[in-house]
């Protein structure tokens, strides 16, 4: 199986528990170049992996995550990339926790959450700030919540997105920066089931979308569905959004990218399959993605626009042994197809993807297992 389950599932399961930017480049100049694995660094020797990836410029793309402890306690993991190398830039301390969104609004204004553990405030969906000289915590409301997405209009619009447990059932998590303070922003749920999101896109201030999952119940037991919801400027709305998993699997969104208000991709899975759908400006639509060969599970988990016809998707492929191997996709206008992507160690994985406007690069970014076995490790790849 997976290295690590997708948040819905995961954090379904510990509910179920009781437990509390656009590439200028051509698409067949951007396709047909390799992608490469880049050397990252780690910051301890237990587990460590990337989440989220966001480009500023060739030479000034951000990657967060988490790195274990020798308690085996997650750590905030910032790593960043200079043109040259990717190096470590040091966290605030934490208890634990770990980093799932960044948002990069210029090299002094980056953006990044997850879940933090405090020593004065306990679990709450937490954020911190680069100002181009230090990350500093942020304060923001105390919830008993987590972050799995962000993404910036501006300075002083930037949001962020995740669950945040009621009861016994997660629910949908929005939050707002105005350029002074983060605030809670009203979300709505689909039934009364299980609802997360995972990603989100920013085209303007009255134009966002984020993705996730909600569950429902079936006479076979729990099934995921996609969820959707449209910021308007005024609210957030639930827009229908198709499952072909069907009642037997279901299907979830994990990551958004938007070419323009009537061209946004999401991207996840069907339960066993690769899902890929675009909103065309007036609903949503599955458009057909491959699976490898030989695949019993493929997932797609964010996504990076270059154009219209350069899209590129990433992911993960499991064999018959439930072992990933990373996954990388690309739209050319007309198809998606496979895109050859480096699997290095015994297992790989990739959870985030983002694009730099002028150059034309994009990155993707994960973990591995090493070919001898032990702690995951981060992993970096790179389409010039």
């Amino acid at each position: 199986m997976s290295l690590r389950l997708s948040t819905a599932r995961v954090l379904s399961l510990a509910v179920a528990a009781g437990l509390s930017p656009l590439l200028l480049a051509p698409a067949a100049q951007a396709q047909s170049a390799p992608w490469t694995v880049v050397a990252s660094p780690n910051a301890s020797p237990g587990n460590n992996q990337l989440d989220a990836v966001a480009s500023i410029s060739a030479s000034d793309v951000w990657a967060v995550g988490s790195a274990e402890n020798s308690l085996g306690n997650d750590q905030l993991l910032a790593e960043h990339w200079d043109g040259t190398a990717w190096s470590i830039v040091p966290t605030p301390a934490v208890v634990t926790g770990a980093l799932s969104g960044v948002a990069a609004i210029s090299s002094t204004d980056v953006w990044a959450g997850g879940g933090f553990l405090l020593s004065r405030r306990g679990n709450t969906a937490q954020f911190m700030h680069w100002n181009g000289r230090k990350w500093t915590i942020a304060k923001s409301p105390a919830t008993a919540g987590s972050i799995s997405g962000m993404a910036a209009v501006s300075s002083n619009d930037v949001w962020a997105v995740g669950s945040v447990i009621s009861g016994s059932v997660a629910q949908t998590f929005i939050e707002h920066w105005n350029g002074k303070n983060w605030a809670i922003v009203p979300s709505p749920n689909d039934g009364t089931g299980n609802n997360l999101l995972t990603g989100v896109t920013a085209i303007s201030a009255s134009d966002v979308w984020a993705v996730g999952d909600f569950q429902i119940s079936t006479s076979a037991g729990t099934v995921f569905q996609t969820l959707t919801e449209h910021w308007d400027g005024t609210a957030w709305s639930i827009v229908p959004s198709p499952s072909p998993g069907g009642t037997g699997s279901g299907s979830e969104l994990r990551g958004v990218a938007a070419v323009s208000t009537t061209d946004v991709w999401a991207v996840g899975d069907s339960g066993s399959g690769t899902l890929t759908e675009q909103w065309n400006g007036t609903s949503w639509a599955v458009v057909p993605s491959p699976g490898p060969s030989g695949a019993v599970f493929s997932s797609l988990a964010g996504a990076a626009v270059v154009s219209s016809n350069d899209v590129w998707a990433v992911g993960e492929s499991d064999n018959s042994s439930g072992i990933p191997a990373t996954l990388i996709e690309h739209w050319d206008g007309t198809s998606w197809n496979i895109a050859a992507s480096p699997a290095p160690g015994s297992a790989s994985q990739l959870s985030g993807a983002s694009a730099d406007p002028p150059s034309g690069q994009a990155w993707a970014v994960g973990n591995v297992t090493p070919a001898g076995g032990g702690a995951t490790q981060t992993l970096t790849e790179f389409n010039p």
